[in-house]
């Protein structure tokens, strides 16, 4: 017989925490989306984040009644690096062993009711290009493509993989950023300054904190668990900062680095600094050991698309990003 299962409001507490991630944890690497905590702490680190930035959140979860295990959830919360008061990030999963029993769908349904008290009226979700039936299931419930987040990796054992010719960014300076914080005193005011410019921009951004402080933002570079700070690398025009790529090593693969953020100043751009960056990158990890180079690029950015097509990268599928426009009554 098929257990019941109850739709509850998500407590904030590490017990329910601890259930969520471990979902997302069982989740393979394939089928993965961004924005989703593998674990208790990770997701408290959103949660908190949320509630400093004024931002709303709701969380259901399905509990197994006889039980109380918790096999699926569903959430949303205000897109945190948008700062737009009706926009929603939605997201729910299912543990494996309770897919296709209507869990999802009455997840979805809680969560819904919760966003139209809320005031939303843009909702985001995104789905896997290799899931079909993700795909489909946006589609039922009104969602439309919005643009495509893709996966690209740079085998460096391929022959002339990353080895253009021609020169990058005449007269900039590339240097590590291990090098460049001995050399300069202020490098983390300046450096801090331009990723925040430069990541507002983003439509899916390295972190989810669109005003990550200075502090964080160097945890972020240098103290991480997967931080590599000899694999970040800082353009510079005389005494300006104009570019800056992070890269940290990977949990999933210790011959991969992750690409995770490249950075132009918009007055430099259309100067090569980009394609200086992600050379710099290429060098230090054959120097390293490395066989591959993991990155994402947006489908919106045509510039960044053809660079890694020019550097070699070969794309690996990746995410579809969706939006449907709500039309609730909130009168009832």
């Amino acid at each position: 017989m098929t257990p019941a299962v109850q739709i509850r409001a998500a407590r904030p507490t590490d017990a329910d925490r601890e259930a969520v991630a471990r979902i997302n944890a069982a989740v393979p690497r394939e089928e993965r989306h961004d924005i989703e905590p593998r674990s208790a702490g990770a997701l408290r680190e959103l949660d908190e984040l949320l509630a400093r930035r004024g931002h709303a959140l709701c969380r259901h979860v399905a509990e197994v009644v006889a039980t109380g295990e918790i096999v699926g959830y569903a959430h949303g919360f205000h897109v945190p690096w948008e700062h737009h008061p009706a926009r929603f990030w939605c997201a729910a999963r299912c543990a494996p062993g309770h897919r296709r029993r209507g869990i999802g769908a009455r997840l979805f349904a809680a969560m819904e009711r919760d966003l139209a008290r809320l005031g939303a009226r843009e909702l985001r979700a995104m789905a896997r290009e290799t899931q079909p039936e993700m795909l489909a299931l946006a589609a039922r419930l009104g969602f439309q493509e919005l643009f495509r987040s893709w996966d690209f990796e740079l085998d460096l054992a391929r022959p002339g993989a990353g080895r253009p010719g021609g020169r990058a960014a005449p007269g900039v300076a590339i240097a590590p950023l291990s090098e460049e914080r001995a050399r300069r005193p202020g490098w983390l005011a300046e450096l801090h300054a331009l990723y925040l410019a430069v990541n507002r921009e983003v439509p899916l951004p390295n972190h989810l904190d669109p005003e990550l402080p200075a502090d964080a933002f160097a945890a972020y570079l240098e103290r991480s668990p997967t931080s590599l700070p000899e694999a970040c690398f800082v353009a510079r025009d005389g005494d300006r900062y104009v570019g800056l790529c992070i890269l940290h090593w990977s949990e999933d693969d210790p011959a991969r680095l992750d690409h995770l953020f490249t950075g132009v100043a918009a007055a430099s751009r259309g100067r090569g600094v980009a394609r200086a960056l992600k050379l710099a990158t290429i060098d230090l990890a054959r120097r390293r050991g490395y066989s591959r180079i993991a990155t994402a690029v947006e489908s919106n950015n045509p510039g960044m698309l053809a660079l890694n097509e020019e550097l070699g990268f070969v794309r690996r599928g990746g995410l579809v990003v969706f939006e449907r426009r709500t039309s609730w009554n909130l009168a009832g």
